[in-house]
């Protein structure tokens, strides 16, 4: 660099103790909340050390007592389960099928039940590993929605105009990963060729396959795989969508980080014919985002705005599944902070983005054209 006649500074001394300090502060946060069983399972999980769990100083599992944290996928799994159980007249539960290494890809149907099929909007978080925040936004999502229907007007509209499907563990091999062995692993854990592991599977739908935003080389972090759909889990959200295409009107992706709304298409420079509806959603969902907490969050195509992409799940769902209203949410922060890494974020900042995030589902749900 010096060479080149750049200047430089570190930007983070030590990014492994900013992960261990992460890890730490949501062992030592459960400690007085959970039952010897989680609280074993945390600080094994976690790899610290936590002080012996005494008898009495916990309490019995809930439904309600992954929301608000960063959970593990299995978790997620039998939370969703306990809703199912608790709110079984508005939710119910089902595998769309398993990922590389066995884990079931639970989703979650939310809406009150009508004689007559509703329209859909298929909400899909975690298909990247280390973006922590946004399976814990899907959940606190959900809960919002099955523990407010009939006392808050917006979540009672929303559940009887719509049925919401949540996917809120997208990849649940690489976000397992994520826990035990490489807090900023991106991709899913398929063997590769040269000994590599895991396929960018929001590079894994088949459009513009292999295009831009891509890499050949199978270690890469963008690496799309030998083809479309080479990875059960892109193909069991494929199937997923593809089942219920007639009905859905909205596919939403949620990622992390930078605060941007991103609209169709991210593989080219190029525009759907509807784009200045599509704009009009997004723009007016997010001035409702601004008005919760103050943050803004920009609005545009990836290449306007980011980079461009190929292989995209908003841009297969618009494109290929017929999709009208498809976009991609990049939550919290906007950017990282100093000594910081984007990915890296507390717990306390899953409601606040919740919380945002929610205003914006309210528009979209009140401003889409049926």
């Amino acid at each position: 660099m010096k060479k080149a006649g750049l200047s430089t500074r570190v930007a983070m001394d030590d990014i492994q103790s900013s992960i261990q300090n992460e890890l730490e502060d949501m062992a030592n946060a459960r400690l007085s909340k959970t039952g010897p069983a989680t609280y074993n399972f945390m600080c094994e999980a976690f790899g610290v050390n936590c002080p012996p769990y005494e008898t009495g100083s916990g309490s019995t599992r809930t439904s309600g007592e992954i929301v608000g944290r960063f959970s593990r996928h299995s978790e997620i799994d039998s939370w969703l389960t306990a809703i199912e159980s608790e709110f079984g007249e508005l939710a119910t539960v089902e595998s769309i099928g398993q990922s590389y290494e066995g884990r079931d890809m639970k989703i979650i149907k939310i809406g009150k039940a009508s004689p007559n099929p509703k329209p859909v909007i298929w909400v899909e978080a975690g298909i990247h590993a280390r973006e922590w925040i946004s399976p814990a936004v899907a959940v606190w999502t959900i809960d919002k929605f099955i523990r407010n229907y009939g006392l808050d007007d917006d979540v009672t509209y929303m559940l009887d105009t719509f049925d919401w499907f949540f996917l809120p563990s997208a990849n649940p091999d690489g976000y397992e990963y994520t826990f035990t062995n490489d807090r900023l692993w991106r991709k899913t854990r398929s063997p590769q060729r040269r000994g590599c592991y895991g396929v960018d599977p929001n590079r894994n739908f088949d459009v513009d396959f292999g295009g831009a935003g891509t890499s050949r080389d199978p270690c890469a972090d963008t690496y799309p795989g030998t083809q479309a759909f080479s990875e059960p889990e892109t193909d069991n959200i494929r199937k997923s969508i593809w089942s219920v295409r007639d009905r859905a009107v909205v596919f939403l992706s949620f990622h992390a980080y930078s605060q941007l709304m991103l609209t169709p298409y991210g593989y080219t420079s190029s525009k759907p014919s509807d784009y200045p509806e599509m704009l009009r959603i997004a723009d007016a969902s997010m001035s409702a985002l601004r008005e919760v907490h103050g943050n803004t969050f920009r609005v545009g195509t990836p290449p306007d705005i980011l980079y461009a992409a190929s292989g995209g799940t908003y841009d297969w769902a618009k494109l290929k599944a017929g999709v009208k209203y498809s976009y991609t949410y990049e939550l919290r922060p906007a950017e990282a902070a100093w000594n910081q890494s984007g990915f890296i974020v507390g717990e306390d900042q899953i409601v606040p983005s919740g919380e945002e995030v929610w205003a914006s589902l309210v528009t979209i749900a009140k401003e889409v054209q049926l």
